[in-house]
């Protein structure tokens, strides 16, 4: 499924969802022959996607779903990696997670010796004032 589309999907599901202060944190690892390379955190608001670009590293871009009763978040990332002297094409994943259990999208980039983990969790983002 889109990026886009997850995100619209996201969106429609946080907006019935009850408004909190959630949000969720992403931890990503780059890692080649298994050392980290880079491990940037970011975090969105649910229903937004979030991007982060690390110029001839990698591009990211993740989205989720505010949790259901169930406690489950439609979750969406897209990862790219700069190889060769050029950013490869993007990766687009998701899942259907709860996000206090510790979920991970792993993916290994063929033809190279990369390794994405992407550990999106759910956090509160700080009450805003006025």
């Amino acid at each position: 499924m889109p990026l886009r589309a997850i995100a619209a999907a996201a969106l429609l599901i946080s907006s019935a969802a009850v408004a909190d202060q959630g949000a969720v944190q992403f931890d990503l690892v780059l890692m080649r022959d298994g050392k980290v390379i880079s491990s940037p955190t970011v975090v969105a608001e649910f229903g937004k996607t979030v991007a982060l670009s690390q110029g001839q590293v990698m591009k990211f871009e993740g989205t989720a779903s505010a949790p259901d009763q169930q406690g489950n978040s439609l979750t969406a990332v897209k990862l790219s990696l700069f190889e060769n002297g050029e950013m490869r094409p993007a990766r687009e994943m998701s899942m259907l997670a709860n996000l206090t259990q510790s979920p991970s999208i792993e993916y290994s980039v063929p033809g190279t010796n990369a390794r994405f983990v992407v550990r999106p969790k759910l956090v509160r983002l700080p009450a805003s004032k006025g």
